[in-house]
């Protein structure tokens, strides 16, 4: 495709005038160059562009225009950071309770086959009718909270070789550590694989949209397209097809419809568990790399510098207790630049300095 015709595409996906192929054609294009395709038709600049237009284009769809992180910070340091201290504290507090009172189990995953590998007569299944998270331990010591209206089915114990359970809705997973024994988490067409780790799995609902966002630790994410089959077998049910690899902060959704697993950075990334709180952010005419490196230690994620010009730029200033985010937000203000989220890397860029 053309970077006009992208273009218009792109217009038509914001304004939900796409039809099924056209949806279909800007995700297999998106595919493609996050996959590193050739795509002679276009310039390296123009498919930076279109790169990162088309995320946020899907990000808007998905959930709204607040999810396409593209910040070009207006307001001073001192309102901003009042802002940001009321803010964080108004998230902690709601932020579970609206996501565990707010889920229910769509009828297309309770209507899936079981996937488990054990006789039917030792399984044990849970279901939380309560309006509150309910947890769940687990034979190994691995604990689950599942949300309102999800349910579990697991063995009471389980084998020598894996452990598997089965998800319908949403819940956070808390895995016991154990490299001879790999845990898989089957929801839906989505296989999450981990040795030990903590994560969540999130069901889209009508959306026909899944995703797995990674705490600590590494998460493999799978499709497993024979699950819905006529040929349907329990051989062929464990037969998993493309994946991707997830790590600290990193997310993935998955589109039931089309089969694409797409990667990005949660909304909130936070510490990695090495750091028990967040460090004393207190700088000096600090270069901005310097800082830039330090945030990637702290969050585990990759922050990309364009141009040459911000090696030189500096920042004075207090960013104690922010979140990623919002230091991100007052570094670029203050030097006249701007950040946006492109897939699992932050793409940094300023016009010069202060």
């Amino acid at each position: 495709m053309s970077y006009d015709e992208i273009e218009n595409l792109l217009l038509k996906y914001h304004e939900g005038k796409c039809t099924p192929a056209e949806r279909e054609r800007i995700h297999e294009w998106y595919d493609q160059v996050e996959s590193g395709v050739p795509q002679t038709e276009l310039s390296e600049a123009e498919k930076s562009v279109l790169k990162a237009r088309m995320w946020n284009a899907i990000q808007q769809e998905r959930k709204g225009p607040e999810n396409a992180r593209v910040f070009f910070p207006r307001l001073s340091p001192v309102v901003w950071r009042m802002f940001a201290s009321v803010a964080a504290v108004l998230v902690v507090s709601l932020a579970l309770f609206y996501f565990f009172s707010q889920k229910t189990v769509s009828g297309k995953s309770a209507s899936r086959p079981l996937l488990l590998e054990a006789g039917r007569e030792s399984l044990v299944s849970r279901t939380n009718n309560t309006a509150q998270p309910m947890r769940v331990q687990l034979s190994d010591s691995s604990e689950v909270t599942l949300a309102p209206g999800a349910g579990l089915t697991y063995p009471s114990r389980f084998s020598a070789g894996k452990r598997e359970v089965q998800l319908q809705g949403d819940a956070f997973f808390n895995i016991t550590k154990d490299s001879h024994r790999p845990f898989f988490v089957y929801s839906g067409k989505l296989v999450t694989r981990v040795l030990g780790t903590s994560f969540w799995v999130k069901e889209g609902g009508e959306d026909r949209q899944m995703q797995v966002e990674v705490v600590c630790g590494k998460v493999s994410v799978f499709e497993n397209e024979n699950i819905d089959t006529p040929e349907n077998t329990a051989e062929t049910r464990h037969q998993f097809n493309k994946g991707v690899i997830l790590t600290p902060n990193q997310r993935v959704t998955y589109f039931e419809e089309s089969g694409h697993l797409m990667t990005s950075l949660v909304d909130k990334p936070v510490l990695l568990t090495a750091h028990t709180e967040i460090p004393a952010a207190v700088y000096k005419n600090m270069v901005l790399p310097d800082i830039f490196q330090r945030l990637e230690d702290a969050y585990g994620v990759d922050i990309v510098v364009s141009g040459e010009a911000v090696n030189e730029c500096t920042f004075t200033g207090d960013l104690t207790n922010m979140s990623l985010f919002e230091q991100l937000d007052l570094i670029c203000q203050s030097n006249d630049g701007f950040y946006q989220v492109q897939g699992t890397r932050i793409l940094v860029s300023t016009a010069g300095c202060k």
